[in-house]
């Protein structure tokens, strides 16, 4: 197996290079030959010459907006629709796309606060975000937004995976107790529409139904993280038979890789003091309602297993 190439940092000079290759795409493609003769002759007021355009369109090639079909150079849509774009945007949108689609650990780890910690920023990274952002509080503001849209797609991801081990531990609790009969009875109505308020719909071992919001977390072992919509916390509070599955992946006793496990379960009761409250109405000022906040809490909070009862109470 080969191994995995090392994470993508350009520079400036890159990633403006590689604008002016786009702006020398058409959107069927460039012969080769042409295409490296459009370089020798592009006039960049001498910021580029053809090594540095070629530098360009290697970057946009390993980052999959380009691609080379036999003897043609061929750009994406995605590129074609930044190619509209002026320079200094085409960087820094360009810029946002590398550094989210590599998901580095460095950028993840500036998810969970409001200030950017520049130790944790690769150098060349650095160099590179201040020679395309002169102010400060912009460089701030672009990698604080790329660490929150990684969270949340990795977010996305665990949370499709933890769907998928409650549902397996809800038909697990009902074959243990002789209940096969009830299986076809746990849904997945997340699928269906995922603005109900929760995830999945499940019986217990005693035919009671329950409503379970599904949060997957990765934080760090002794705490839970998840983010919580309005709705959900609206449908949770006023729903007795609504809880908050919490799964995290950890290893099994013969597992080589971590499992998707469930970790425990929560009520509304839990982690209400956690949720924001909205501005008071009245005064002649601006105000605001919160739609979707983060919930850190105390793993010990979970209570263990599902909120699934084996008997009658």
């Amino acid at each position: 197996m080969l191994p995995e190439p090392p994470p993508l940092h350009p520079s400036h000079r890159h990633l403006q290079a590689a604008f002016h290759v786009a702006q020398l795409l058409s959107p069927d493609g460039e012969p080769r030959n042409a295409l490296d003769r459009s370089y020798r002759k592009l006039a960049t007021g001498a910021l580029h010459d053809h090594r540095s355009l070629a530098e360009g369109e290697r970057l946009l090639i390993r980052i999959g907006l380009l691609a080379i079909e036999r003897h043609m150079v061929v750009p994406s849509r995605g590129l074609l629709d930044m190619a509209k774009l002026p320079v200094d945007t085409f960087v820094e949108a360009l810029f946002f796309k590398i550094l989210t689609d590599q998901r580095e650990a460095w950028l993840a780890q500036l998810a969970t606060t409001d200030e950017v910690r520049w130790e944790l920023v690769p150098s060349d990274i650095a160099t590179a975000l201040t020679s395309t952002f002169q102010d400060g509080n912009e460089r701030d503001a672009m990698l604080l937004a790329a660490a929150r849209k990684v969270d949340l797609e990795v977010l996305q991801e665990f949370g499709d995976e933890g769907e998928r081990a409650v549902l397996e531990a809800c038909r697990i609790h009902l074959r243990g107790a002789g209940k096969q009969h009830m299986l076809a009875d746990v849904a997945q109505v997340s699928l269906l529409d995922d603005t109900l308020g929760y995830d999945i719909a499940s019986p217990d071992a005693t035919g009671q139904r329950h409503r379970l919001e599904v949060k997957a977390t990765s934080a760090p072992p002794g705490w839970v993280e998840f983010f919580i919509s309005r709705n959900e916390a609206t449908v949770a509070e006023r729903d007795p038979r609504w809880s908050l599955v919490v799964t995290r992946r950890e290893y099994g006793p013969t597992s080589s890789e971590p499992v998707m496990q469930v970790a425990g379960w929560l009520t509304h009761e839990d982690f209400a003091a956690a949720l924001p409250t909205d501005p008071p109405v009245g005064g002649g000022q601006p105000r605001g309602r919160w739609a979707s906040c983060r919930i850190t809490i105390s793993a010990q909070c979970l209570r263990p297993g599902l909120p699934l009862r084996h008997e009658p109470p």
